[in-house]
Parts: structure tokens; C-alpha cells; sequence
């Protein structure tokens, strides 16, 4: 999920997929079931909110780019003076039409290095009660 910067689309949020075409990397959005590139400068991660969103995310920086990962927890830190947030997440491995898999491995990192991704209402349902163990032991030690 993106944020279009252009004034075609009024800064409004839309569903892409990255294709290669021709050797070359676009950013591609279906409009009335045709795919149509958008320049890179008209997009913009659409960031999690740190405290309440716990849908599906994907890492876009850091080593762990690429990883889909859901929300444990998050924590505040000061960093040169400035109250900053860090998200703890697990990552997860993406299954269709079944719940998604825990890796085992978590991850702490600020919501710039995150986009959210899209997750069908199925696959919301099927993963609800996937990060209720998780969250609760991150309440209980904070």
C-alpha cells in the first residue's frame, strides 16, 4: 500500500505490485483491470501506525527487506534528545489460505523501514488470533 504524491491522485492510498518488464523494475496499479506504471517519485511508503496497526507489514530497508512481519509490540527510546518509536515484530511467513507462519525470529525496528501490505479479509481472519501468545508476553515484561 502506497501513498500516490501526484495530483492525478490526490495523495490518495493505492495497492501496487513491483513486475519487472522488459529487464526494467516498475511500480505498477491496476486501473479498471489494466496495469499502469506510476514513477517512483509519485510514491511513498504508506507507514504503519506503531501503536495500533497489527495487519500484515512488510520490511522496505534495513537486512530483513522483503520480510513480511506482523506487530508485537511498541516501545519509546530517546535518540539524541528526541523521542522516537520502535516496533517490535515478528516475522512471519506468508501462506495462502492458511494462517501465516511464525518464524521464530523478531525484529525491533521504526516504522519508516515499514510499509503496510495487503491482506484479504480471509487471510485477516485466518491470522486474528496469530500474535494473541506474543502480544500478551510483550505486555507482561513491559
Amino acid at each position: 500500500m502506497v501513498v500516490d504524491n501526484d495530483d492525478t491522485y490526490k495523495k490518495r492510498e493505492v495497492t501496487v505490485s513491483i513486475a519487472k518488464i522488459e529487464g526494467v523494475v516498475s511500480i505498477r496499479h491496476y486501473v479498471y483491470n489494466t496495469s499502469k506504471g506510476l514513477p517512483a517519485v509519485w510514491v511513498t511508503p504508506k507507514t504503519p501506525n506503531p501503536t495500533r496497526d497489527n495487519g500484515l507489514l512488510m520490511v522496505v530497508k534495513g537486512n530483513h527487506c522483503g520480510s513480511y512481519v506482523r506487530r508485537i509490540h511498541h516501545r519509546y527510546h530517546e535518540d539524541n534528545g528526541e523521542k522516537q518509536v520502535l516496533i517490535l515484530l515478528a516475522v512471519v511467513e506468508k501462506v495462502e489460505g492458511a494462517p501465516d507462519t511464525l518464524t521464530g525470529e523478531q525484529v525491533e525496528l521504526g516504522p519508516d523501514s515499514l510499509c503496510v501490505a495487503v491482506e484479504s479479509n480471509e487471510d485477516r481472519k485466518l491470522n486474528a488470533d496469530l500474535m494473541n501468545s506474543l502480544r500478551e508476553s510483550a505486555r507482561k515484561r513491559r
